[in-house]
Order: structure tokens, then C-alpha cells, then sequence
């Protein structure tokens, strides 16, 4: 009565292709998780607090990567494809210059916090109980080194949309192996001298070798193009990161004097108040530096 449907015979040919492109993209898209256990391993060798101070900063390094970098990888992914399969080469560019102006407009204040006020950041969130100076400022220092390979790696994503978007899986894996072998080697090289602090810089330098390689190929394959509202973006960004180096660089004292006032909230509140004053100074430079070269934000989002 027709209330059972048949099940119909699977096309083979699609499924193996799927399940083909389907190991390089795992490989590919898991390489920076990779190269944070094995940081997670090596600091286990080294003396009391290597584990903690890995541990701590990945946590908050993980923020913006999850918010920013893997989103717009996601929604980029699909469109990208969608473009493409419709003939449509020029729209899907437009799509990921787009996508990747807005990731670095705004993975770009967490990159500068980390690298400018670390040492408050995880003594705010984490420096209670057990939790001393010392340690915040163990963790901070890590913070700061994964934090130079932060925008890599929110914009990896989107870069690897070039070929993975046009069915290629396997150049992202290639590259990215190349470039988790260069960071493994780096570790071990880095490690014993410098403890967590080169394990997570050899991570960031690993990012970025990774990124170097995905765009560079991209470009010259024609897979991907910088238009001219992603080069004033940005620009844009790069003024509105000198502004909020600027409050958080010249603010912090007058932060942790005010945060003095309130005791063991002290770090907590000194920044909260940093943020959101660098919040406020980083949107009204990068809107007024925006507007300054033209750009709106109707047409980032377009």
C-alpha cells in the first residue's frame, strides 16, 4: 500500500569517492589538535606546572578558534561548493575574501590580548585557591605564544575551503602533515630550553606555515583572490589593533588600580574593565577606519 518504502541500492561509485576525499579532510582538519597533544605529551616531561600552564592557556586559546575560526570555516565550506557546482567562480571568491576579512576583523582584539596582557587574563579567570601569581604567570607566558598563531589558525579554515570546496581533500592533508612535521620537530628542538612556552610556539610557528602554504597555493592556482574590500579591511584592523595594544599596554596599570578596590576580585575586575574599554576603543577604530576607506559593513556582509 505503499506505507513501507523499498530501500534502494546505494551507488557504490559515490560512496567510495565520498569515503576516499573523507580520510584526507580528517587528517587535514585535525592537525592542530594534533599538535596540542603532543604538546600535552611533551609537557609532561618537563618540571611541576608544564601540564597546568598547556593546559590553561589552550583553554582560553580555544575560545576564539571555536567562536570564529571553525564557524566561518563551516559556513564558508557549504557555500563555496554550492557556488562552484552552479559555475559560479567569481561569486564563491567574493564569498571566502568575504569570510576571511570578517574572521580577521574579529579574531583580531583576542590575538592582542593575548599577546599583550596575558599574564592578567588568566590571573582574572584562574588565579584563586591553589592557583598562585607564579602561575598565572607561567600560564600567561604560554598564552602569549600560542597566541602569535592565533589568526592562523582561525583563518585556516577558510583558506583550505579552496580546494576542498572544488573536491580536492588531499592537498590540505599533504600540507598540513608537512607542516605538523615541522612543528614536531620544532617541539623536540624547543622544548627542553624554553619548557611550555616553545612547545607552544613551535605550535604557532607550525600555523602559520600551515596557512603560508594553503594561501600560497590557492593563489597560485587561482583558487582564491584578495579583493579590495578585504585589503582595506584589513588595513582597518591594523589601525584598530594599534588602539587596543595602546589601552591595553597604557591601561592595565590604571585597571589594576581600580580592581585594587575590590579585593580577591581584584585581576577579575581590573579586567573586565580592560575589555570593555579595549571593546569599545577597538569597534569605534576599526568602524571609523572602515568608513575612512570606504568600506561598509553592509558590504562585509554581502
Amino acid at each position: 500500500i505503499g506505507v513501507l518504502q523499498r530501500l534502494r541500492k546505494p551507488h557504490w561509485a559515490r560512496v567510495r569517492d565520498f569515503f576516499i576525499r573523507l580520510g584526507p579532510a580528517i587528517i587535514g582538519s585535525a592537525s592542530p589538535q594534533i599538535a596540542v597533544l603532543a604538546d600535552t605529551i611533551l609537557s609532561s616531561m618537563l618540571p611541576d606546572g608544564g601540564v597546568s600552564s598547556i593546559s590553561y592557556a589552550e583553554r582560553l586559546y580555544q575560545l576564539p578558534v571555536g567562536v570564529i575560526g571553525i564557524a566561518a570555516g563551516t559556513v564558508l565550506l557549504p557555500e563555496m561548493s554550492r557556488r562552484l557546482a552552479a559555475g559560479d567562480e567569481a561569486g564563491a571568491l567574493h564569498a571566502q575574501s568575504r569570510t576571511m576579512a570578517l574572521t580577521v576583523a574579529l579574531a583580531a582584539p583576542f590575538f592582542i590580548a593575548f599577546d599583550t596582557i596575558p599574564e592578567l587574563i588568566v590571573a582574572g579567570l584562574f588565579q584563586r585557591g591553589k592557583f598562585s601569581a607564579a602561575d598565572a604567570y607561567a600560564a600567561g607566558d604560554v598564552l602569549a605564544a600560542y597566541g602569535a598563531g592565533l589568526m592562523a589558525l582561525v583563518l585556516i579554515a577558510s583558506a583550505r575551503a579552496s580546494f576542498q570546496a572544488r573536491g580536492d581533500t588531499r592537498t590540505p592533508m599533504l600540507i598540513a602533515l608537512a607542516a605538523l612535521a615541522a612543528n614536531v620537530a620544532l617541539k623536540i628542538v624547543l622544548f627542553r630550553p624554553l619548557g611550555a612556552v616553545g612547545l607552544a610556539t613551535a605550535t604557532s610557528v607550525g600555523l602559520w606555515i600551515n596557512l603560508a602554504a594553503l594561501v600560497g597555493l590557492a593563489l597560485a592556482q587561482e583558487g582564491m583572490r584578495f579583493d579590495a574590500v578585504f585589503v582595506k579591511t584589513l588595513g582597518a584592523t591594523f589601525v584598530a589593533c594599534a588602539f587596543l595594544a595602546a589601552v591595553a599596554i597604557f591601561g592595565r596599570s590604571s585597571a589594576l588600580a581600580l580592581g585594587a578596590h575590590f579585593g580577591s576580585l581584584a585581576n577579575l575586575v581590573a579586567l573586565t574593565a580592560l575589555a570593555l574599554v579595549g571593546a569599545l576603543v577597538y569597534a569605534g577604530a576599526l568602524l571609523g577606519a572602515l568608513r575612512a576607506s570606504g568600506v561598509t559593513i553592509a558590504s562585509l556582509r554581502r
